[in-house]
């Protein structure tokens, strides 16, 4: 009788190591650290400011309604303002989400000199969060001047593209846009280049713009439509041209900018811990 031949013994192979898990998003494991009452709070942000705020607690049936009151400001008070959403996100301990809930919209929500929003929660949701984020869409319709600067005197017979240097004498902070321009002159043309980047976090940035081209004595003798959307990125470019007949581009002795800026901006008010 043949014996069998022995079983080869198995390679011993070291044991794979665990990955790593992912972690919760470091920022929301950062809102749980900052977390702070709401008194003293003042914040302020791309379309507003909000001041003197508190944080109450009250019965709604099951649930328990938070409700925010304090005091506003809008950025921009002669321009189109509104109040699109308030989210309220819960966080917690371990900086792990537990909820983002939308404003109750049944009852008064308001961003102003008496502002006010609530959201209705369960008990067992704000027993386990460590930290409380309000995120705030507003839309706002603005128009405003934007620049302004001087232009130098240039050659205007010359066949190539040459700079037309311009001097800035007004550019105020502007809350919802930076713009800067550069300037050429090309065979009979103004070469406009824009580059505009967005001041915060939005969730669509789009810019009408206004160029005209003054004489010594402020008098408008050339205008150009132009437009700048601006995307997730925060920055954007465009480039226009402008026809000069040379006894209209020997008169130019200035440009101005006007905006009319079309925003829905986010802000993020907190963390806030929560009253018991």
């Amino acid at each position: 009788m043949s014996k069998r031949a022995p079983t080869p013994a198995r390679p011993v192979t070291a044991a794979r190591p665990t990955p790593p898990r992912s972690g919760p998003p470091s920022q929301l494991q950062a809102w749980v650290k900052a977390a702070r009452p709401v008194a003293g709070y003042h914040g302020e942000h791309v379309a507003f400011a909000l001041s003197s705020l508190t944080l109450t607690r009250e019965r709604a049936g099951d649930r328990t309604l938070l409700r925010l009151t304090g005091r506003g400001t809008r950025a921009f008070p002669d321009g189109g303002f509104e109040l699109s959403s308030v989210y309220a996100i819960l966080i917690g301990a371990d900086g792990a989400p537990i909820i983002r809930r939308g404003h109750d919209s049944g009852r008064q929500t308001l961003l102003g000199p008496h502002t006010t929003w609530a959201h209705e929660l369960y008990d067992e949701q704000l027993a386990s969060a460590a930290a409380l984020v309000y995120e705030i869409e507003t839309r706002v319709d603005v128009r405003r001047p934007i620049l302004a600067g001087a232009l130098a005197a240039i050659t205007l017979d010359a066949d190539d593209r040459r700079p037309w240097p311009l001097a800035l004498t007004s550019a105020p902070v502007d809350p919802l846009l930076r713009l800067s321009l550069g300037t050429n002159f090309n065979r009979g043309e103004l070469e406009v280049w824009l580059a505009g980047e967005a001041t915060g976090p939005h969730d669509g940035h789009r810019n009408e713009l206004e160029l005209d081209l003054l004489d010594a004595s402020g008098a408008v003798i050339a205008s150009r439509a132009m437009t700048l959307s601006i995307g997730p990125s925060g920055l954007a470019f465009n480039d226009y041209c402008l026809r000069l007949e040379k006894p209209v581009a020997r008169a130019v002795a200035s440009l101005v900018v006007r905006g009319r800026s079309e925003v829905r901006a986010i802000a993020r008010v907190g963390p806030f811990t929560i009253p018991a």
